[in-house]
């Protein structure tokens, strides 16, 4: 292999797929990046077995080949490079890193046992913008188990009804929905769930780059994603997501519209005085049309903070984590929320007054 390649994409690709290689015992070369140039083309590719990406950027070759070079240490050496222009070179088990004024040169591995990425059978194609796969992915993502005991929790689950894309998340105590269009004909026929760890890369890498198109494609045990210059896939999980619609109340008791910069300032004041279990208590007097939240810790001490309110409905008094009301909230377009209260015990659900496409659903605390 033999090329010579702008700094500025080198270290843009590297940047992308680095950041899932790492040790692994049992296969060490998964710590390398795989380097592959074909017809003025260089192909980067990683992966950790659960989740694999490949970037192209365009390069003048002299020389075809193939090269597995150690990721972390490979994007420092180009990161930390001075000049624009950079020019590879293999020479037997190692590589020419060269500059006008460098010269580096790294230890490479043999590529042959480099996993190659699975290639996902075109069972359902549709498209999104990134923005929108994005925001799908960011309003739900925080509401995922993070533990693996049920794996379909510990994921984002993603459907389509009625020309609709349905993000969901829940981890039993919270659930959070968000909807988005699709944007070509073609109908999503195959929910899946994606891993939280892998939708976390995956937002990573999406966040990097312009807001275009993305061509999703899922089959059994697979997905990908493709866009321009990048290529991902994911394994999904292969299981059974809870029928989280019969959970959603269809009828509240009380009703409180609030200013969300208001809450979010009462909820960083909130966060001075909470216990470890970020257990609040939530007050509404619809006579007086004021919200307002107790908090006591022994240590610290304790607050009363109250915020203008429109409550309709009944009084009443209910304790929630406001760890998981705070999370909701970024996840919210609009100015002013809506808190929905379903009764002593029963779920809250919290809305934006005019953003339809996001619900979010969070069980009280005991006392």
């Amino acid at each position: 292999m033999k090329i010579t390649c702008e700094k500025k994409d080198l270290v843009e690709a590297l940047s992308i797929t680095e950041k899932i290689t790492g040790t692994n015992p049992t296969l060490p070369i998964l710590s390398c990046v795989l380097l592959i140039v074909k017809n003025n083309i260089l192909t980067i590719r990683s992966t950790n077995l659960e989740l694999g990406i490949e970037v192209y950027i365009p390069i003048e070759s002299q020389e075809d080949g193939i090269v597995a070079i150690p990721g972390h240490i490979f994007y420092n050496t180009i990161q930390n490079t001075q000049d624009s222009k950079i020019n590879l070179e293999t020479q037997k088990n190692t590589i020419l890193i060269q500059t006008k004024h460098s010269k580096t040169i790294l230890n490479i591995q043999p590529y042959d046992d480099f996993p190659s990425l699975p290639v996902v059978e075109n069972n359902s194609i549709y498209t999104l913008s990134s923005g929108n796969l994005i925001k799908g992915i960011e309003s739900v993502l925080y509401s995922a188990s993070h533990s693996t005991i049920k794996p379909e929790l510990s994921s984002v689950y993603v459907y389509e009804h009625d020309r609709k894309i349905f993000f969901v998340s829940t981890d039993s105590f919270r659930l959070a929905e968000k909807t988005t269009h699709i944007k070509n004909k073609n109908t999503l026929n195959q929910s899946f769930l994606l891993p939280l760890r892998n939708a976390s890369e995956i937002l990573r890498v999406l966040n990097q780059i312009e807001d275009i198109d993305i061509l999703i494609k899922v089959d059994k045990n697979q997905i990908s994603f493709e866009c321009k210059n990048i290529f991902i896939t994911s394994r999904i999980i292969d299981g059974v997501f809870p029928d989280y619609k019969q959970i959603i109340p269809n009828d509240y008791i009380s009703e409180v519209i609030v200013l969300k910069q208001d809450i979010l300032n009462l909820f960083k004041k909130i966060n001075i005085f909470s216990d470890k279990f970020g257990q609040i208590s939530i007050d509404i007097q619809p006579k007086n049309k004021v919200f307002t939240v107790h908090t006591n810790n022994v240590v610290i001490g304790k607050t009363s903070d109250s915020i203008d309110a429109v409550i309709k409905g009944e009084a009443l008094t209910m304790s929630f984590n406001y760890r998981y009301i705070y999370d909701c909230l970024g996840s919210i377009n609009s100015d002013s929320i809506v808190l929905l209260f379903t009764g002593i015990g029963k779920p809250l659900i919290v809305k934006g007054v005019s953003d339809e496409s996001f619900l979010y659903l969070v069980m009280p605390m005991n006392k």
